[in-house]
């Protein structure tokens, strides 16, 4: 049976992917291009942590939701690239 990702994670692996490649064509470096996609995939955790405590302290209902997995699916797919650049 072919494994499923959620659309989200999905979304992130693909993303992840993008950021590397994007940033690789930029700097010509693959650890500079994958610091960046860790650096995104961290700080949209860490912004959308940020709008949550905003709109709770606000009385409103947290609009993102925060998980690690995300964080974690973003990186993979950085990861897919790096790994076949260095194969």
């Amino acid at each position: 049976m072919i494994p499923s990702l959620p659309q989200d994670k999905a979304n992130h692996f693909f993303y992840g992917a993008l950021i590397f490649l994007a940033a690789l064509a930029i700097f010509r470096r693959p650890d500079v291009a994958y610091g960046l996609v860790v650096l995104a995939a961290v700080g949209k955790e860490a912004l959308d942590w940020l709008s949550n405590m905003r709109a709770v302290k606000a009385g409103l209902m947290p609009t993102h939701g925060v998980e690690f997995l995300d964080a974690f699916a973003t990186c993979a797919g950085g990861a897919v690239p790096l790994i076949a650049r260095m194969i």
